[in-house]
C-alpha cells in the first residue's frame, strides 16, 4: 500500500469526530480538527456552473475532519462563500482509481510560503470547510492519462 494512502487511512482514523485537537494558543483560525499536509490531485468545480471551464485541476496541500487546502494557479475565481465540489484522486490506489467527492465552500484565500521552493516562492491557498460526508467512487481510467 502507498505511503501516502496509508496517511490518508491514517487521517481518516483520526478525524471521525472523536479526537478532536484544542485550537493552538495565538493561532487566529480556531480548528476543531488535526490538519494533515497530504498532496493528492483535486478538481475544484464551482457548484451552479454548467461550464467546464469553472473547474481547476489543482494540488491539495493538506486536510483536515472539517476542511481542506488546496493550491491554486487562478485564485481570482474564488471568493469566501462561494460553493464547490471537490473530486480529490487517492494516490496509490490505481488498482481500484478510487476518487474522493465532496462539496465544500471557501472560507479564505490566503498566500503560502514555499521555502524557495517555487520560483516565486509563494502559492496561493483556497481553504474551504467540508459540507457533506465524504463519497467514494472508482473513476474512469481516462482521467489518469
Amino acid at each position: 500500500m502507498d505511503l501516502t494512502f496509508k496517511h490518508l487511512l491514517k487521517f481518516f482514523n483520526r478525524s471521525s469526530g472523536q479526537e478532536q485537537a484544542a485550537p493552538l494558543d495565538g493561532n487566529p483560525y480556531k480548528r476543531s480538527f488535526n490538519r494533515f499536509s497530504i498532496e493528492f490531485e483535486v478538481i475544484a468545480s464551482v457548484i451552479g456552473s454548467e461550464e467546464h471551464q469553472d473547474s481547476e485541476r489543482s494540488e491539495l496541500h493538506d486536510v483536515s475532519g472539517g476542511g481542506a487546502m488546496f493550491i491554486s494557479r487562478l485564485p481570482e475565481r474564488y471568493y469566501p462563500g462561494q460553493l464547490l465540489k471537490l473530486d480529490i484522486f487517492l494516490a496509490g490506489t490505481e488498482d481500484v482509481r478510487a476518487c474522493i467527492k465532496t462539496e465544500a465552500s471557501v472560507v479564505r484565500i490566503h498566500q503560502i510560503e514555499t521555502n524557495g521552493q517555487e520560483e516565486s516562492g509563494v502559492k496561493t491557498g483556497i481553504a474551504v470547510s467540508f459540507h457533506k460526508p465524504f463519497e467514494f467512487e472508482r473513476i474512469d481510467s481516462s482521467l489518469f492519462r
